[in-house]
């Protein structure tokens, strides 16, 4: 399946780092003092065991305690005294080391946090202000996949595998420098696998990098059908269908498994590798030492190796498996933050086409609507909806505008809003001239052609009610104030009692305070269209858009909102998008919409006389006709 997040996405050469380096910006300084934190305490970790090879050597075998950058004077002669000093700075080592990782964790935790943050809430503002057409041709559950695993993909590294990638650095270092103090020839021999080790972890991370991809693209999938399922639940229970769901969310499972057994078998393979090549080295360094404290000194090595010297040696050569250990699944966790950077960048950055609009607000004065010409194709469809339409809404009038289903009415008012744009919109930031409407005409307001104002104000101008009704979590208050700032209870109580909405509210356990549930579950499809319409009347809007607010609504509530209806649309231009004809029967003119074409206008009377499609449709409505006409 085609990802168009990841269809969409721009190739930065590093889109992990161009993404930290965009959002972290401002918090910096947590990282830095988190990074230094951590290399003081990982390398003071080390200490412990240097202190008391040292001190072996020092008590038992009459050497000098010489610790690097202690100026000797300090140093106790006489054993107890030494001992207790010993025993001070492993003390002190261990407080520090211990302050180094809380400092670690605090540093990297606000870090990360504030990043992730700002990566939400950005990616989400980026993601609503897409042009509507992205999401006919992609799945929410894409989308969702990007906002929530991804971003926690992203959370993961910056909070874990950063930190551990910074550990696994500083211990490899501080590793080879105790080793360098203990005897520097050692070391290097150590430092001779170097290459081999970083050789096959750069070509794992090169093997796995290309397989995370696909885990995402399938997760994303994945996500999209559980989301469509459990929306669509009753359906799948009226038909019985929830086997065959299984199968198919199985189906959608799998090939999610399937692609992350892949990366997980690639990553898998890293680790005995690494701890292999260093098991190899550890026995030939004990060999080594052994032979060199025993005999002499072997090979190219000269010089002396006391017990106390080897022993630690070979401590910090074991400490270098755990590190190369964990090195696998930071390169696991890397590429796969990376994928989902890729994913991030790519949903931040799709084109936002005609959604990148003028500056210049809309006044609307009289109200007066005008589709010139107007043709339109959806995105994508080689297939047109309009093609050369043309109509008039006088101010303060109401246009009906019915049809069969898939005749293009609610497309009509949707290029109003602005939800698409009319074709040969190339340049959305350029003048137009009602003489140079380009090839898709133009739909324009009081004269000024709607590609011309900033969509915030079109859209303010605009008080739109669709079919669906949705409303939010949240109260019946809430819901019918949104978008609204600052309104009183007394402007809210008026434009419930417009929609005929107040009695029911009223009615509800608390009132205007009652929660509605996600989509608002909790009341009537009737109730939930009521409040829509009081939300799109609170503002008071000069055009108002009613698409199919009726066709979930009863007949006592049709009958409610049509005798509202005078009062809804008083000094406003108002689109009536509707299949019951009752709804537009008293608009000053309705069009009859056909395959994307006007094929009959005027008002009520006027069509039912005519005896046209109009008045067919009419008739079968009010059962006036003996058969139905196929």
């Amino acid at each position: 399946m085609t990802d168009p997040t990841i269809g969409e996405r721009s190739e930065r050469g590093y889109p992990l780092l161009a993404l930290i380096r965009e959002h972290g910006r401002s918090d910096v300084h947590y990282l830095a003092v988190a990074m230094v934190a951590r290399v003081m305490a990982t390398f003071l970790s080390f200490a412990d065991v240097f202190l008391i090879g040292l001190g072996i050597d020092a008590l038992f075998n009459d050497e000098p305690f010489a610790l690097p950058f202690l100026p000797q004077a300090w140093v106790p002669a006489e054993p107890l005294s030494l001992l207790l000093f010993i025993t001070g700075l492993l003390v002190a080592s261990n407080l520090l080391t211990n302050l180094g990782g809380f400092v670690t964790e605090y540093g990297f935790g606000v870090f990360a946090q504030r990043v992730i943050h700002d990566v939400r809430v950005s990616t989400f503002d980026a993601a609503q202000r897409i042009q509507l057409g992205f999401y006919d041709e992609s799945r929410t559950g894409n989308v969702i996949s990007v906002l929530n695993d991804d971003v926690n993909q992203l959370n993961t590294f910056l909070n874990t595998i950063l930190s551990a990638a910074i550990w696994i650095v500083v211990t490899l270092v501080s590793a080879f420098v105790y080793m360098s103090a203990l005897n520097w020839q050692l070391a290097l021999f150590v430092l001779l696998s170097g290459p081999l080790i970083g050789g096959v972890n750069v070509w794992f991370s090169r093997r796995l990098e290309p397989l995370q991809d696909p885990v995402r693209t399938e997760r994303g999938a994945l996500n999209a059908r559980l989301e469509t399922n459990l929306s669509g639940i009753d359906v799948i229970k009226s038909f019985t269908a929830e086997e065959h769901e299984r199968e198919r969310v199985g189906a959608s499972s799998f090939d999610y498994f399937r692609t992350r057994f892949a990366s997980r078998r690639a990553a898998v393979q890293q680790s005995p590798v690494n701890r292999l090549i260093v098991g190899i080295w550890l026995l030939l360094t004990l060999a080594i030492g052994i032979y060199w404290i025993v005999d002499e000194p072997p090979l190219f090595f000269t010089g002396t190796l006391t017990a106390g010297q080897l022993v630690p040696f070979l401590f910090y050569m074991e400490r270098l498996t755990l590190p190369l250990k964990n090195l696998s699944g930071v390169i696991d966790h890397y590429t796969s933050a990376k994928a989902s950077a890729k994913r991030i960048d790519g949903l931040a950055t799709v084109d936002r086409g005609f959604e990148n609009d003028a500056e210049t607000a809309l006044e609307v004065t009289e109200g007066r609507v005008t589709f010139d010409d107007v043709t339109f194709g959806y995105p994508g469809s080689d297939q047109r909806v309009f093609d050369g339409i043309d109509l008039t809404a006088e101010p303060g009038t109401t246009v009906g505008l019915v049809g069969a289903t898939g005749a293009g009415k609610s497309t009509l008012v949707k290029l109003l809003l602005r939800f698409y744009d009319v074709d040969g919109t190339d340049d959305p930031s350029a003048s137009r001239t009602e003489s140079d409407d380009g090839d898709g005409g133009a739909i324009s307001i009081d004269g000024r052609d709607v590609r011309d104002v900033s969509l915030e104000s079109l859209r303010e101008a605009i008080g739109y009610v669709d079919q669906e009704s949705f409303l939010f979590d949240g109260t019946v208050r809430d819901n019918i104030a949104y978008g609204v700032s600052d309104v009183s209870q007394g402007r809210i109580e008026e434009a419930a009692r417009t929609a005929g909405a107040h009695r029911f509210i009223t009615e509800l356990p608390d009132g205007y305070e009652t929660r509605v549930g996600d989509q608002g579950t909790t009341l009537s499809g009737g109730q939930r269209q009521r409040i829509a319409i009081a939300r799109a009347i609170l503002p008071d809007p000069p055009i108002l858009v009613f698409d199919e607010a009726t066709s979930h609504v009863d007949n006592e509530t049709e009958l409610v909102l049509q005798e509202k209806l005078d009062e809804l649309t008083a000094d406003r231009t108002t689109f009536v998008v509707a299949h019951r004809l009752s709804t537009v029967r008293d608009a000053d003119q309705i069009l009859v919409l056909e395959d994307g074409d006007v094929v009959e206008r005027g008002t009520h009377d006027e069509l039912v006389e005519r005896g046209g499609a109009y008045a067919t449709l009419w008739r079968i409505q009010i059962g006036d006709v003996a058969e139905v006409p196929s």
